[in-house]
């Protein structure tokens, strides 16, 4: 193993602002750069490659396809982005202008390639085409943070879908291939995530009778992008089983998504049986649109309703904030 290669992939995202995802996207399919790996198989990266991924994030940030400049070497990847330093020099002095004008340029484009993301993804739960949602994902996790990836491709995709089934629109199957490939999808993103030991956990279940777990996967994603440690152990646990999982993990926080309400279930049976579980200091979030109209239920128990991925942030870091962390 080269000993100059002492970061980890988790810094190394820190340091170049790409998605721990993003980068291994680019390491597989373009070979942008190639770690080494430690006893343990984990990746571990030299000062060379951040400075290539900066390099890299430079030339994409700049409107270059990542299939194009990835095949540079450093130095050539450096003078392209310089190019783009003179250019920039050249524009008129009043900086203030220049920037409101690029970023009416930029933004345009930007939403333009989500837009077309989503309209793919939708177009192949319609198509039944499995394999073209996942490369829909695959290019989404390419060109865009995972933050925005969650946020404007996969929680829109599934509002629709859910839209459309209540329409009568959709068929079970065509909901069914969607959960099955998004779910992998974001699996596998939550298990190669790597998170710091001191990072606070918080754990993350669906509750007895909710076997969609869609919603909990980008509730785990989204904790691990805001310094958390996801514990995650599957779908449709009963309330005892959520509280052992925190106790044995030690999670400072518990988030429960709640995809749809049935009769056969005491949904709010289990929500109380948790709360009594748990210690008094140990925060509790529901989510999902099923538990919107609960308040009643949500305050008996001293639990937060989350609306949305922006808000949840917002609340992880007040509680990161008010134990010093």
């Amino acid at each position: 193993m080269d000993h100059n290669s002492i970061y980890t992939i988790r810094y190394v995202s820190q340091r170049t602002g790409l998605s721990s995802h993003v980068i291994r996207a680019w390491e597989k399919r373009y070979e942008a750069v190639v770690p080494h790996r430690s006893p343990k198989n984990r990746r571990l990266y030299s000062e060379e490659d951040v400075q290539r991924l900066q390099l890299l994030k430079s030339a994409t940030d700049a409107g270059h396809s990542i299939s194009q400049v990835a095949p540079l070497d450093s130095k050539e990847l450096w003078n392209l982005t310089q190019r783009g330093a003179t250019l920039t020099s050249r524009k008129p002095k009043n900086n203030a202008s220049s920037l409101q004008t690029s970023a009416k340029k930029t933004q345009p484009i930007q939403q333009s390639a989500k837009n077309d993301l989503c309209k793919k993804c939708l177009a192949a739960v319609l198509n039944l085409d499995p394999d073209g949602l996942e490369r829909s994902y695959d290019q989404a996790a390419i060109d865009l943070t995972r933050p925005v990836l969650l946020k404007e491709i996969i929680v829109p995709l599934f509002r629709e879908i859910g839209e459309l089934w209540q329409k009568g629109a959709l068929k079970i199957v065509n909901e069914h291939m969607a959960t099955t490939v998004t779910r992998t999808f974001l699996l596998n993103m939550l298990r190669a995530t790597e998170t710091t030991d001191p990072a606070p956990s918080i754990v993350i279940a669906t509750t007895v009778g909710q076997w969609h777990d869609v919603g909990a996967l980008t509730v785990a994603l989204t904790a691990a992008e805001n310094g958390w440690h996801p514990v995650y152990y599957g779908p449709n646990l009963p309330a005892e089983e959520i509280a052992t999982v925190v106790k044995q993990s030690g999670a400072r926080a518990v988030a429960v998504s709640v995809t749809h309400l049935l009769n056969q279930h005491p949904l709010v049976e289990e929500l109380r049986k948790l709360r009594r579980y748990l210690d008094r200091d140990v925060a509790l979030f529901v989510g999902g649109r099923a538990i919107a109209n609960c308040t009643q239920i949500l305050e008996e128990i001293n639990a937060k309703y989350i609306s949305d991925i922006d808000q949840f942030c917002q609340e992880l870091y007040s509680l990161s904030t008010a134990h010093g962390e």
